[in-house]
């Protein structure tokens, strides 16, 4: 469980990432915790990747899609995520096999198959054993959402990839959320009327308020971290900015509407000095 946000503003020169450091391991282990490890992972000079579910996969799925456009250096937004849709399918279709069909059928039908084999050649006279095995399969979700963003030459894109392996544009509202606070997001963001126009400051404030609503929900670490990505870099929002962001949003809670102009004088600051 977690929360992972990507929001694109100012017509598409920048996207504002923000997750939080909560880490969920499944099987052996069965833990949550929060490691100070970042889960806005890196997949070029302007895109990144998010994912809410269990860790580990999360993190086999990135690192099998690098590898897919590891030889095309100026790869699309498009084509990693494109990429990381097709990693998602393959490893849920090995988790098929090693979940269900291996321990369903046994090493007759792994010899069956060495000779050539197929499933459903197997099956013919089980007609019973095949359906269910289909039915297992079509429902076998490997709880993992992910979030892909980036800018390129055609602009600013974010990209959901989710169960059973499918990706969707949401370029047109501009944003996504994924994980057990991702509703919280959503419904703040609605709220405050984001689109892919916002001003940058505005989206900075915006993205940290639905960090904080979000962290309610179960399995929400305390944590926060950002990053914005622009035309030529990706650049990870330091403690000074991040204070800035607490103080106006703290401060926002006894006004009606909170100033980010502040927010956007820092950012303007540390990045010249950067």
């Amino acid at each position: 469980m977690t929360v992972c946000i990507a929001v694109s503003c100012e017509g598409g020169k920048h996207i504002v990432t923000a997750a939080d450091r909560m880490f969920t391991v499944g099987p052996p282990l069965n833990v949550e915790f929060e490691p100070p490890l970042s889960k806005i992972e890196t997949m070029g000079t302007t895109c990144v990747s998010m994912g809410a579910g269990n860790g580990l996969y999360v993190s086999e799925i990135f690192q099998r899609a690098k590898a897919g456009y590891q030889n095309f250096p100026a790869a699309t937004v498009a084509q990693i995520a494109n990429s990381v849709k097709e990693a998602y399918a393959k490893y849920r279709d090995e988790k098929i096999e090693e979940q269900i069909i291996k321990p369903t059928l046994g090493p007759d039908f792994l010899a069956f198959r060495a000779k050539g084999g197929t499933l459903p050649a197997y099956l013919q006279p089980q007609a019973g054993i095949y359906q269910q095995i289909i039915v297992q399969s079509n429902q076998f979700n490997l709880g993992v959402e992910l979030i892909v963003a980036g800018i390129d030459g055609s602009g600013s894109h974010v990209y959901y990839v989710g169960h059973p392996g499918t990706m969707v544009s949401f370029d047109k509202i501009g944003y996504n959320a994924v994980g057990s606070g991702a509703s919280h997001v959503a419904i703040k963001f609605a709220l405050d009327c984001l689109h892919p126009n916002t001003p940058l400051g505005d989206v900075l404030l915006a993205v940290y308020a639905a960090k904080r609503a979000a962290e309610v929900a179960p399995g929400v670490g305390q944590e926060t971290e950002i990053k914005v990505i622009s035309s030529g870099d990706i650049w990870s929002v330091p403690t000074a900015l991040m204070d800035v962001l607490k103080d106006v949003h703290n401060e926002g809670a006894k006004k009606s509407k909170p100033n980010a102009d502040k927010i956007k004088a820092e950012y303007d600051e540390l990045r010249k000095n950067a």
